[in-house]
């Protein structure tokens, strides 16, 4: 368990206060193969924190972020940030019989810890009934981007171009999705088509509040539009909002900071 506090105040947020990770918190996940391990991250003091649920991007695991995560705890929010199975920690290898659908496992990470929110709390000393659970944002960078945009609405496409199944959580009340995958089509590249089928997602019925953050430098081998402003075209979706840098207030739609 470690302690760290960030080192300035942002303008119109007042004074950080010190926050407390806790690393691994394990969560049964029967079919899963693996335990689910995540870190959870909340600040010392404060009632009723909203929660954000982090999905990292291709490869990382819960170790990563930590300047975002320490931000956001700092600020009155309580994180939690799973590893997902494609994780380098893990070295699931390409033949693996999970790795067509970790796509899917991604997506019921983040539920699982939803679920498992009892457990949480009792894994992190002090943190028991201080999470708002009527307030609960997901987030995520690159593919962990497109995973929570899943929780907000957004469907994968199949080969007809038809929606697929609706994974929406209504637990979920806002999401903040960084350099995500936008649509695909024709924008994919013939490697992507092939192998990475479900990086083609309609973002028609993601009605939930959304922020969604590109940079003009994002670049993927996934695309075949090069810098054009995000690796492929930006998620259009009736929720989502379009801001240039991620501040607590912009996720503020899934509740109040937390009270003294």
């Amino acid at each position: 368990m470690t302690e760290s506090m960030t080192a300035a105040a942002e303008p119109g947020l007042g004074e950080p206060t010190p926050v407390v990770s806790v690393k691994p918190v394990v969560l049964p996940a029967p079919g899963r193969g693996e335990d689910l391990r995540v870190r959870v991250s909340a600040p010392v003091s404060g009632r009723e924190l909203p929660i954000i649920v982090f999905s990292h991007g291709y490869g990382w695991s819960l170790e990563g972020y930590g300047p975002l995560v320490d931000f956001w705890t700092a600020h009155g929010f309580a994180v939690i940030q799973p590893t997902h199975l494609d994780s380098r920690t893990l070295n699931i290898p390409p033949d693996d019989p999970r790795t067509p659908l970790i796509w899917r496992f991604r997506v019921e990470d983040l539920k699982r810890v939803i679920d498992e929110l009892d457990l949480v709390e009792a894994a992190v000393p002090g943190l028991a009934g201080r999470l708002d659970r009527s307030r609960v944002a997901v987030a995520g960078h690159s593919w962990g981007g497109q995973t929570a945009s899943m929780l907000l609405g957004a469907r994968i496409l199949d080969s007809d171009g038809r929606p697929g199944e609706d994974l929406s959580d209504p637990r979920v009340k806002a999401g903040v999705l960084l350099s995500t995958p936008g649509l695909g089509g024709d924008d994919l590249t013939p490697f992507a088509v092939e192998n990475l089928p479900f990086m083609d997602p309609d973002f028609a019925d993601m009605t939930t509040p959304a922020l969604v953050v590109a940079g003009d430098k994002d670049d993927s081998p996934l695309t075949v539009r090069g810098r054009t402003g995000s690796p492929t075209r930006t998620p259009r979706a009736p929720a989502a909002r379009a801001f240039s840098r991620c501040s607590v207030e912009s996720i503020r739609s899934a509740g109040s900071p937390a009270t003294p």
